[in-house]
């Protein structure tokens, strides 16, 4: 005896497929550097910024000179392109043959007609700005998260992270107290103001590897009230900037509650009970880890290649302004949720052996 099956056809279930698949790049925006220009206006910011720069900082280079070759490339091109190279991670080679392969590209950063920069003077013109007019780039990028509503101020966290120095023979590092994570460590220290709803750096300050960082709370605190006018209403920290004047100064002249752990064993209770804070408040704190996680991922927050002072804190101030420009393209094309996605809201690096 055979076994027969029958199968019947339904003609409503070809009808029925299986729902799209939610990719993640039909989302992302993909912008190249073009596109980015024209939608922030950064040749006009730094234009903006460059002369702010030369009123207010005597080591910039003036444009008025009696000797030398007469300047062909401007101080905003200069900085406009040093931001891109940040952008993209790109060497001083590498953008100067992105531009020389791409003509649209070098007129939207101001440079002449039929001209592109050298490597060499590239470099030496970055190195002679300094980091000064880099500063007063970022703080325009602040100042206009705040105008736009992507940054509000009012929840900021504070902490520092490590980075190692490129060389033993960096003159201005120094080493860091051990710790069981990470032993000691030869480099420098960023100390970071973040917003935390927006998850984007607020004011930062660079220093060496041993110094502590309760200090490098009060001038962060006090620095964004005073330029940036922040409404702070909440400050969360970790154990590291425990201390009663730290707190008094918080609540008394930044009129802010802090939420800081602290030592109830060497700390009376009955002292301390107005501040004492809550497990779920004290982990929302964990945002500015990820913060650095990713911007040493993405972003290259690192001392590669630099050695002393200037340069570092040079590297740093393009790094958070990288970081403030993805963000501050991302809200706005109306996509604020791509803010801390470099990789979807900027087009892939055109390597420089391929053909535009």
């Amino acid at each position: 005896m055979t076994e027969s099956t029958l199968s019947v056809h339904d003609s409503a279930r070809d009808d029925i497929g299986p729902p799209p698949r939610r990719r993640r790049h039909d989302q992302s925006l993909h912008l190249n550097a073009v596109q980015v220009i024209g939608i922030l206006g950064l040749l006009p910011l730094a234009m903006s910024v460059v002369a702010v720069a030369l009123v207010s900082h005597r080591r910039l280079p003036s444009s008025t000179r009696q000797r030398g070759h007469p300047r062909v490339y401007s101080d905003a091109s200069v900085l406009l392109i040093a931001l891109l190279a940040r952008l993209w991670q790109l060497s001083s080679r590498e953008v100067c043959l992105w531009l020389n392969q791409w003509p649209a590209l070098a007129a939207a950063c101001g440079l002449p007609e039929h001209r592109v920069i050298d490597p060499g003077h590239f470099t030496r013109r970055v190195k002679t700005l300094g980091a000064y007019p880099f500063w007063l780039l970022y703080l325009a990028l602040v100042w206009r998260g705040l105008r736009s509503g992507l940054l509000a101020g009012r929840d900021v966290v504070i902490d520092s992270s490590l980075l190692r120095a490129w060389s033993k023979g960096d003159p201005d590092a120094d080493w860091s107290f051990p710790s069981s994570f990470h032993g000691y460590v030869f480099g420098y220290k960023v100390h970071v103001l973040l917003d935390r709803a927006a998850r984007l750096p607020l004011f930062f300050l660079l220093s060496p590897a041993n110094k502590n960082d309760l200090p490098f709370a009060y001038p962060l605190l006090w620095l964004s009230r005073l330029v940036l006018a922040l409404p702070i209403h909440i400050v969360r920290a970790d154990g590291a900037y425990w201390g009663k004047e730290l707190v008094r100064f918080i609540v008394t002249v930044i009129g802010a509650h802090p939420i800081i752990p602290f030592n109830r064993k060497k700390q009376p209770l009955p002292r301390v009970r107005h501040l004492v804070y809550w497990p779920l408040s004290y982990l929302a704190r964990a945002v500015i880890e990820r913060f650095f996680a990713a911007a040493k991922r993405y972003y290259r927050l690192d001392t590669r290649y630099q050695l002393g002072w200037d340069a570092v804190l040079l590297q740093v101030t393009l790094t958070f302004c990288a970081i403030l420009v993805v963000g501050l393209v991302a809200a706005k094309l109306g996509r604020p949720d791509l803010r801390l996605s470099p990789t979807r809201v900027l087009a892939h690096y055109l390597p420089v052996g391929q053909p535009l």
